[in-house]
């Protein structure tokens, strides 16, 4: 694994950092990538990975056994596994709905764990996409506790729409960054708005992104 479109991502997130004042995350999404290949990147520096999977995800937590690093979890949650979740990463990026959110919270005090949670918002309104609707967005925020010991709301995550069309992107974008702004003002911990991939990242920061997930870009390809 060479580190030429790491290093690349990483030079282009500081020149916009410069530029535009705001502190922008890189996830390098792990899922269906080898243990090899996350180690190789933790030993480059970098410590902030994202799963989409439970099982995996969990495996390679333990397998890697390293406290520095920061897991993410990007994927669709069922209800029986936020247990596992809740032990073992430390971001849930894909909150969409209360019982989940409530489940979470009860796992998070009974560990004694802090978790930051994101709501996923499905911009698109695609079927086969996890998250609510951008209207639906205040029937999940009257039931969080922003003052909870242990779940943090940090903001929230979205998958655009996969398409080459800039301006529905961007349309998609600007709406998502619209209720981030909006979040900002309500809740004192919100500072997070996750959205960007490998082929749109450099759109979604120009738009209001403070945390970008990149996969294949970095790792090459799946397992």
């Amino acid at each position: 694994m060479e580190f030429k479109n790491y290093n690349r991502i990483k030079e282009e997130i500081l020149l916009f950092q410069e530029h535009h004042k705001r502190k922008i995350s890189l996830i390098a999404v792990s899922k269906k990538q080898s243990i090899e290949k996350i180690h190789r990147l933790i030993n480059y520096g970098h410590l902030d990975f994202g799963e989409n999977y439970v099982q995996e995800g969990v495996d390679k937590i333990k397998s890697i056994s390293n406290p520095s690093i920061i897991w993410h979890f990007i994927g669709p949650i069922q209800s029986n596994k936020t247990k596992l979740i809740t032990e073992y990463f430390n971001w849930v990026h894909s909150v969409d709905r209360l019982k989940i959110y409530d489940r979470i919270k009860n796992e998070a005090n009974s560990l004694g764990k802090k978790i930051n949670f994101l709501i996923q918002i499905n911009i698109s309104k695609e079927n086969t996409k996890s998250g609510i609707n951008i209207n639906d967005l205040d029937a999940i925020l009257d039931g969080i506790d922003p003052n909870d010991d242990f779940v943090c709301f940090r903001g929230i995550m979205a998958i655009p729409r996969n398409t080459t069309n800039i301006n529905l992107l961007k349309t998609e974008f600007s709406l998502l960054n619209k209720a981030f702004i909006s979040l900002k003002e309500r809740f004192h911990t919100v500072d997070t708005l996750s959205m960007g991939m490998s082929n749109d990242y450099l759109l979604a920061m120009n738009h209001g992104s403070t945390m970008i997930r990149v996969g294949s870009k970095i790792f090459g390809e799946r397992i």
